[in-house]
């Protein structure tokens, strides 16, 4: 007995001491990358960074700022006609812009909650459920990411104009937002990734992972996602729509991600979609 209970102890401590945490030489790669920051002005920024991340190359796109400098907007395209994230970001005279939720390939209509200046665009369909549970809204310059259901999208929607529901939640509170992640190819399989993230002090945060780029940019799983935003010293985050729709725009730098939709690492192969975050 004593033989069985030692040898479970060893296999214990074995196991990382806590498993939402990113593993330190990762956290020091990703510390010591050089991001080559560029203005947007009014303090806000956008840069780019390829890394040795989770035993893989990664290469990860971003843009910050100050939620309160800034109106983040989001866009639906679903009464016009669905178009590029850069396209659409031209069309609205944003600053910056990443593409937003899930999306009928066929139709290019919203799969989930999309609600625009108060105008609802898109409802959260039954075959999205499995990953979608949570909201992001738009209130007064301030950016919100809420863990909830279909049957609580009333209250936000009420009280917020802008609100997207996509996921899964990446982050709640600064901490992993589950203890284990689902083994469906969606959470366990590595693809390009987006997410929008906020911090404690008010900061917004987009990001886009690259990914099916062997070699340059081979992208992530929902829980490496989730470390990922971690390291940005994130609070609360929110998986969007990724795979060929993961784009990030701005004004000055043009697509600064490599979408996938063309297969080629370049910043040509954007997918149409109906919905962006923007940033004005």
């Amino acid at each position: 007995m004593k033989r069985i209970i030692v040898c479970l102890l060893c296999g214990v401590l074995a196991l990382p001491l806590f498993a939402g945490e990113p593993e330190k030489k990762d956290a020091d790669v990703f510390a010591a990358a050089d991001w080559n920051w560029q203005s947007l002005g009014k303090g806000a920024e956008y840069g780019c960074a390829q890394l040795n991340l989770f035993e893989s190359t990664q290469f990860i796109s971003v843009i910050r700022y100050k939620a309160r400098r800034f109106k983040t907007d989001i866009v639906d395209a679903s009464a016009e006609l669905a178009d590029s994230t850069e396209a659409l970001a031209l069309k609205h005279n944003a600053l910056g812009a990443i593409n937003g939720s899930y999306f009928n390939m066929k139709t290019l209509y919203p799969t989930t909650l999309v609600q625009d200046n108060g105008v609802r665009c898109g409802e959260t369909t039954a075959s999205e459920v499995f990953r979608v549970d949570g909201v992001m809204a738009v209130r007064c310059h301030k950016v919100k990411i809420f863990r909830c259901d279909t049957t609580e999208y009333a209250p936000i929607t009420r009280r917020h104009k802008e609100a997207m529901a996509a996921g899964p939640v990446l982050l709640l509170d600064g901490q992993e937002a589950r203890g284990e992640w689902p083994t469906t190819g969606f959470y366990k399989k590595r693809h390009p990734r987006t997410l929008i993230g906020t911090t404690a002090n008010g900061w917004v945060y987009l990001i886009v992972i690259d990914g099916r780029f062997p070699g340059q940019g081979i992208g992530t799983t929902i829980h490496e996602t989730a470390m990922v935003a971690k390291m940005f010293g994130l609070k609360d985050a929110l998986n969007l729509d990724g795979g060929g729709s993961s784009t990030l725009w701005t004004k000055p730098g043009g697509v600064i991600s490599h979408p996938y939709d063309n297969k080629r690492f370049d910043h040509y192969g954007q997918r149409s979609v109906p919905n962006i975050v923007v940033v004005r």
